[in-house]
């Protein structure tokens, strides 16, 4: 290859990544939903999204816990003598107060509290690279698909209306997913901090089952020990030989790929969630957030919307 031709291939790929930068930083700059932005904080090198709010005149890190359904405060910050939960006033949009569970969190965790489905599912809540945004407005679909977002249906998932719920389920985002032969749904849960092992994907019994069933073949590779409501305990992480995982919408539409994921056994306790649930179901980590370029949680329109660029993605 001549000079020339090779000045030409550098200035390509600059002009990709120039371009791609510029997408990178569109996205974090724009509300597409409307809202409030936040810069996108992380506590102690994290991979859950956390951004400073004030209750009670106090300021400090909160979660966005897709994965929770009640929020709650630090009980060592916010100690009361009147009971197990607490109304503060708030600086979420629209939200002039809220009512709290007071929870004990480790002896390290610096956070004030979690933002739970109990109020997330009131917002729209656009997570890109460096910044959130909270807002009250509905996302307008015409808007999201011009900007090259996914659309996943949240039907009788996630949705700001209880009557619209399936009552056997908790109100918590989802994506569907194919493993092999197999395709279930699987809770976005941005409160589990899989950094351990990035791209966890939760199963139940009832999927691990229907896996081996499909012949899926996976290999045992480790143990890892959680924290649970019941205190701490062994699951088993696998690896799901020769297959890769595919996130889908609804509609059985590929968005992305990857083949750098685990699967963790997750077994029946008494905290309830997937474990407990006698179908097939998957929860996703933290670390998932990374394989999209945003992600829009949008309830008042029962809509998640993903952005990863054009076409299938392979991560």
């Amino acid at each position: 290859m001549d000079i020339r031709r090779i000045v030409l291939a550098l200035s390509a790929l600059l002009a990709v990544a120039l371009i791609a930068a510029i997408n990178a930083g569109y996205r974090d700059r724009e509300a597409l939903c409307g809202g409030i932005r936040y810069e996108l904080d992380s506590v102690r090198n994290g991979l859950s999204p956390y951004v400073e709010l004030t209750a009670d005149g106090v300021p400090g890190d909160f979660l966005l816990d897709f994965g929770a359904t009640t929020s709650s405060l630090s009980a060592r910050v916010f100690a009361t003598s009147t009971g197990p939960v607490k109304s503060v006033s708030l600086s979420l949009p629209s939200f002039h107060h809220g009512v709290f569970e007071l929870k004990r969190y480790l002896p390290v965790d610096r956070r004030r509290g979690v933002i739970g489905t109990d109020f997330l599912s009131l917002l729209s809540v656009q997570i890109t690279k460096s910044a959130v945004y909270l807002g009250e407005q509905p996302c307008q679909p015409t808007t999201m698909r011009a900007h090259g977002f996914v659309p996943i249906s949240q039907e009788h998932f996630f949705s700001s209306d209880p009557s619209a719920m399936d009552a056997r389920l908790p109100n918590v985002p989802i994506v569907f997913l194919r493993l092999g032969a197999t395709r279930v749904w699987a809770q976005i849960d941005t409160g589990y901090d899989d950094g351990i092992y990035p791209h966890s994907v939760d199963i139940n019994q009832a999927l691990y089952e229907r896996l081996i069933q499909d012949g899926m073949r996976l290999r045992h590779i480790s143990e890892i020990t959680v924290s649970t409501c019941e205190g701490l305990e062994t699951r088993p992480v696998y690896s799901l030989m020769d297959d890769s995982l595919i996130v889908e919408t609804d509609q059985a539409q590929p968005i992305v790929r990857t083949q750098n994921f685990y699967l963790i056994l997750k077994h029946a306790n008494g905290c309830g969630g997937i474990g407990a649930m006698s179908e097939p179901a998957a929860q996703l980590g933290a670390s998932f957030l990374g394989l999209f370029r945003a992600i829009v949680f949008d309830p008042k329109s029962k809509t998640v919307w993903l952005d990863v660029g054009s076409g299938p993605q392979f991560r």
